[in-house]
């Protein structure tokens, strides 16, 4: 049996965490495997998922803060923690047979305040910095990514492509984040200062790939959309 198959009996839909081209979906099977240990013991608690995702909402409070008085390292750490928090509420819905409309609703909305709140603690850390502008672009494009997603589906139209969805800029400005420690090592001792530069790599293909994934999804309802019209219009009449 693959890893996917282990982790697909509580995923969405029964089946295993979707690929993308930044973040393969071994990735993601194999950590939620690592987690399955704190799962069952969320599920043998009966912790409600609620109670879950509020807690990752304040973990991201506190990534938050941490980015905003500067200790990156911290916040990394913190903030992936948070991400499995984010995982973990469905698939505990999922076992114990509670999913609602309501909850996923109530998920979605505090996933948006949580990436908010991080995103506001960068952007403080880079204020009357050229990267604050850089942080405002990821919060914009976020928020695109999210809306175009959300509207397609309002339409009826499925829009899960892209390259850059929230897992892949959380793993990514997390694992930056803990990784930029040792780069400030690194080029301290190299004689070029603690530049942040791998935050700073990290937020620039963050920004760079949320809007390619904009454009990716807005193409592909677009086209479903017209593609729908373009049936209607050749489709011949039925006498009632």
């Amino acid at each position: 049996m693959s890893i996917q198959d282990e982790v697909a009996d509580r995923a969405k839909e029964g089946k295993p965490p979707s690929s993308s081209a930044l973040l393969g979906d071994d990735v993601k099977s194999s950590w939620i495997l690592v987690m399955r240990p704190i799962e069952d013991f969320l599920i043998e608690r009966h912790v409600h998922p609620n109670v879950i995702t509020v807690t990752s909402l304040v973990v991201s409070v506190v990534a938050g803060a941490l980015f905003y008085f500067g200790f990156i390292f911290f916040a990394g750490v913190v903030l992936i923690a948070g991400s499995t928090f984010d995982m973990l509420d469905g698939r505990v819905a999922r076992a114990q047979n509670i999913t609602t409309k309501s909850g996923a609703y109530f998920d979605s909305v505090l996933d948006r305040i949580s990436e908010m709140v991080i995103l506001l603690g960068l952007l403080s850390y880079f204020l009357d910095t050229p990267f604050a502008y850089v942080v405002f672009i990821i919060a914009g494009f976020s928020m695109m990514v999210s809306y175009t997603r959300a509207r397609a589906e309002g339409l009826g139209v499925k829009c899960e492509v892209g390259m850059m969805q929230r897992p892949e800029r959380i793993v990514y400005l997390g694992a930056a984040s803990v990784f930029n420690f040792f780069g400030n090592l690194l080029t301290d001792y190299a004689g070029f200062g603690s530049g942040d530069y791998i935050l700073k790599l990290s937020l620039g293909i963050i920004a760079l790939f949320s809007i390619i994934t904009t454009l990716q999804r807005f193409s592909h309802v677009l086209g479903v959309l017209k593609g729908r019209e373009k049936d209607d219009d050749v489709a011949p009449d039925k006498e009632g």
